[in-house]
C-alpha cells in the first residue's frame, strides 16, 4: 500500500492552499456538515461481505477477475476466473478500440461463457484496493443483472481472516441457451452526452482520477493532461478505508455520503463519471448506486478518449479541457 502514501503526499503539496477537492470553480457548491446525511432507497445492492458469501457460497457463482497468477496461487474455493475482456471492440471517438462499454451482443457472449444466466446470482472479487473488479460488475447491471455484487475487500480480506481458498482451476459450465436480456440500465455515457451538460445545473463531472491526473500533472499516455471543465475531482480511493490488518474496504454509507455531500455529488442530481478508461469510475458507478443514487451516468470512453479525441480535420482536439486547479 506504499503507493497510496506517495499519492497522499504528493497531492497534499498539490493541493496545499487550494480548494481543489471541493470542485473550486465549480458550479456545484462544496457543502461541508457535521452531519452526515440520510441514507436514500436503493434497488440493488452492489456490495457483499465476506460473511454473506461464506454462509451461501454453494448457491452463488463466484468470479475472481484477477491475474491468472494471483488465481493460480490462491482463490476463494469454486470461484470461476474471467478471461472475457470487459472492453467492447467498438471504437472510441478516437478511432481505437479499447475502453467503451460492451455492445448487448458482447455481454451476452461474456454471460454465456462464463455460464452467467438471468437468475444467477454472482459475486465478483478482485484485490482488496483494485477497482477492476467495479467494471465487470458494473457490466452486469448495465444489461439488468441486477443480482451481482462486489466482495468488499476481495480476496485479501477473506484469505486474512483465515477462510477457506484453493490452488486448483475451476473452469465455468457455458450456457447451452443464451442470455436473454429483458431490459437495460441508462449508466453508459458518450463524450458528446457529457460535452453537452458541463456547467449544467442539477448536473455534477465527477473526475474520479488521482489529484495529479487531474491537474494535468501525471499525463500517463495521454496527448493531453487535465481534466473535463467544470469536473468535480475525488479520487475513488477516498471510498475505501484499511482495516486494521491493512486491507482496504469500502467506508460506511454514512462516511462516503457525507464525504459526497462536501463535493456536491448528492441523489438529487445527475451524477457523470469518468476516470481514464471507465475503470474507476465503475467502481465508483457502482458505489453510488449501492447507496441508492438513480441518475449514475458511467463515461467509459473517460480521458483516454477526451483527451485525445480530433476533429475530422485531423488536426484540432475536439474536446475542451482545463488544467491545474481551473474549473
Amino acid at each position: 500500500m506504499k503507493s497510496r502514501a506517495v499519492i497522499t503526499m504528493l497531492t497534499a503539496v498539490v493541493l496545499s492552499g487550494s480548494a481543489l477537492l471541493g470542485g473550486c470553480g465549480s458550479s456545484v457548491e462544496s457543502t461541508s456538515t457535521t452531519n452526515a446525511p440520510a441514507a436514500v432507497a436503493k434497488n440493488v445492492e452492489t456490495f457483499t461481505t465476506t460473511d454473506t458469501l461464506s454462509a451461501d457460497r454453494q448457491n452463488i457463482l463466484v468470479v475472481d477477475v484477477r491475474s491468472a497468477a494471483l488465481y493460480n496461487a490462491g482463490h476463494i474455493p469454486g470461484a470461476i476466473r474471467n478471461t472475457v475482456s470487459i472492453n467492447s471492440t467498438t471504437p472510441t471517438a478516437t478511432g481505437s478500440a479499447g475502453t467503451l462499454g460492451l455492445t448487448q451482443a458482447e455481454f451476452i457472449a461474456l454471460a454465456d461463457t462464463l455460464g452467467i444466466t438471468p437468475s444467477t446470482k454472482v459475486v465478483a472479487y478482485d484485490t482488496d484496493n483494485s477497482s477492476s473488479v467495479g467494471r465487470f460488475v458494473w457490466t452486469l447491471l448495465r444489461y439488468g443483472h441486477k443480482n451481482v455484487a462486489i466482495l468488499d475487500g476481495g480476496y485479501q480480506k477473506w484469505a486474512a481472516e483465515g477462510r477457506p481458498t484453493e490452488t486448483a482451476a475451476n473452469l465455468p459450465i457455458p450456457n447451452a441457451t443464451s442470455y436473454v436480456v429483458t431490459n437495460t440500465a441508462d449508466i453508459d455515457v458518450s463524450a458528446d452526452y457529457v460535452l453537452a451538460r458541463i456547467n449544467t445545473p442539477g448536473i455534477v463531472i465527477w473526475d474520479s482520477r488521482s489529484v495529479l491526473e487531474y491537474i494535468g500533472y501525471d499525463l500517463r499516455t495521454n496527448p493531453r493532461g487535465g481534466h473535463i471543465p467544470y469536473a468535480v475531482s475525488l479520487d475513488w480511493t477516498n471510498l475505501q478505508q484499511p482495516t486494521s490488518n491493512g486491507v482496504y474496504v469500502l467506508k460506511s454509507p454514512s462516511e462516503i455520503l457525507e464525504l459526497l455531500q462536501q463535493h456536491g455529488i448528492t441523489p438529487d442530481k445527475e451524477i457523470i463519471i469518468y476516470c481514464q478508461a471507465g475503470v474507476r469510475s465503475s467502481y465508483t458507478s457502482d458505489t453510488l448506486l449501492g447507496l441508492g443514487f438513480t441518475r449514475v451516468k458511467n463515461y467509459t470512453g473517460s480521458w483516454g478518449e477526451w483527451s485525445a479525441a480530433l476533429k475530422p480535420d485531423g488536426i484540432t482536439y475536439k474536446y475542451p479541457i482545463s488544467t491545474g486547479t481551473n474549473p
